[in-house]
C-alpha cells in the first residue's frame, strides 16, 4: 500500500512541478488516479483497484513564492460473490511551498497527510474478519536546477523525505480468536531525478509537451517497533499475550530502494486549460506486489 500510494505522489507532484514551470499563474487542477492493494484472506483473496481523485490549487504569491494545497480521495467496495465483501477508503491532503531562487535553481518544502482503511466483512456471519488502519504523515524538501535548451527542458532535482507511520490491524483467526498487530514506522528516503521534456507550439494559444523522468529512491532510514498479541475468548474469560520488539528489516509497511520511470504528457487548450496524462512503474524493487505494476494517471488543469 505504501509504495502506491507514493508513486501517486510522485506522479502528482511531477506534473504540478512542471506546470508550474510551464506558466506562472494560479492553477486549480484535479487528476484521477488508480490506487491498486491486495490482502489474502484463508476464506479469500481480496484484489481492490479504485480510482480515485487529488484535487490541487496553486495560488503565486510574487513571481518567485506559490503556495500549493491538495485533498486526495480513493475509495471502493469489492464484492465478488463470494464468502467476504471487502471496503477500501483513502484520504490525503498536503500542502507545499515553492520558491524560485533564479531563472534556474527553486527550492521547496512539503508536508503530506493521508489515511487508509481496510476491511473485509463475512456476510454469511455478519463479521469483520479484518481490520486495517493505517496513518502516516511526511515531510519533504526538494532543491531543483532547471534549463531551457531550445525547445526542450532539462530538469535535475534531489529531495529528502522524512515519513513516520502508524498501523492498527485486526485479524479474525477463527470464529473465537483474534490476532492484533501494532506498527510503528520512521522512514528517511533520498531521491535523485532527471527530467527532459519537449515544448510543442501549434498556436498561439495551444501547445503540447510531454516528456519522462528517472528517478532512484534511496533508504537511508528504517526503524520499525511493532506489538503482536492473539486474543483468545473462552466462556467469557478473556487472556491476551502480547510480544513488543523493535526491528530494522522490510515488512509490508517499510519501504526500499527503488527506481521509477515516469512518461507524462501536457496538453495546453487556450490560455487558461490544460490537460495530461502520466504512467508510472517502478523497477529495481526487491517488492514483488509492486515491481511490474503500472500506475496511470489522467489531469485537468485551469489557470486563473
Amino acid at each position: 500500500m505504501k509504495k502506491t500510494i507514493q508513486s501517486i505522489v510522485i506522479v502528482s507532484f511531477l506534473l504540478t512541478q512542471l506546470l508550474c514551470t510551464i506558466v506562472q499563474a494560479h492553477e486549480v487542477y484535479i487528476n484521477t488516479s488508480k490506487v491498486e492493494h491486495t490482502i489474502n484472506l484463508p476464506q479469500q483473496e481480496i484484489a481492490f483497484d479504485s480510482f480515485g481523485y487529488n484535487a490541487f490549487i496553486s495560488l503565486d504569491l510574487s513571481d518567485a513564492l506559490s503556495l500549493s494545497f491538495s485533498r486526495g480521495e480513493w475509495t471502493q467496495t469489492k464484492d465478488n460473490h463470494a464468502v467476504l465483501v471487502g471496503e477500501m477508503a483513502i484520504k490525503s491532503v498536503g500542502s507545499a511551498a515553492h520558491y524560485s531562487i533564479n531563472d534556474a535553481w527553486y527550492l521547496s518544502l512539503s508536508y503530506d497527510k493521508w489515511q487508509d482503511s481496510i476491511q473485509a466483512h463475512n456476510k454469511k456471519h455478519h463479521l469483520t474478519v479484518y481490520d486495517e488502519q493505517n496513518h502516516a504523515k511526511s515531510y519533504t524538501a526538494s532543491l531543483g536546477w532547471g534549463k531551457e535548451i531550445g525547445s526542450y527542458y532539462l530538469r535535475l532535482s534531489t529531495s529528502m523525505s522524512q515519513t513516520d507511520w502508524q498501523s492498527e490491524r485486526t485479524v479474525s483467526i477463527r470464529k473465537n480468536i483474534t490476532s492484533h498487530t501494532s506498527q510503528k514506522l520512521d522512514t528517511t528516503v533520498a531521491s535523485l531525478a532527471v527530467d527532459m521534456s519537449h515544448f510543442v507550439v501549434f498556436s498561439q494559444d495551444t501547445a503540447f509537451t510531454y516528456g519522462a523522468q528517472l528517478s532512484w529512491h534511496q533508504l537511508l532510514k528504517d526503524t520499525l517497533t511493532q506489538e503482536q498479541g492473539i486474543k483468545l475468548k473462552r466462556n467469557n474469560i478473556t487472556r491476551r499475550t502480547n510480544l513488543k520488539n523493535s526491528v530494522n528489516q522490510p515488512n509490508q509497511l517499510t519501504t526500499e530502494d527503488y527506481g521509477q520511470i515516469s512518461l507524462y504528457a501536457i496538453l495546453q487548450l487556450g490560455e487558461r486549460w490544460n490537460a495530461d496524462i502520466s504512467l508510472n512503474r517502478n523497477f529495481a524493487t526487491n517488492n514483488a506486489p509492486t515491481q511490474d505494476e503500472t500506475y496511470f494517471s489522467l489531469g485537468l488543469g485551469y489557470q486563473f
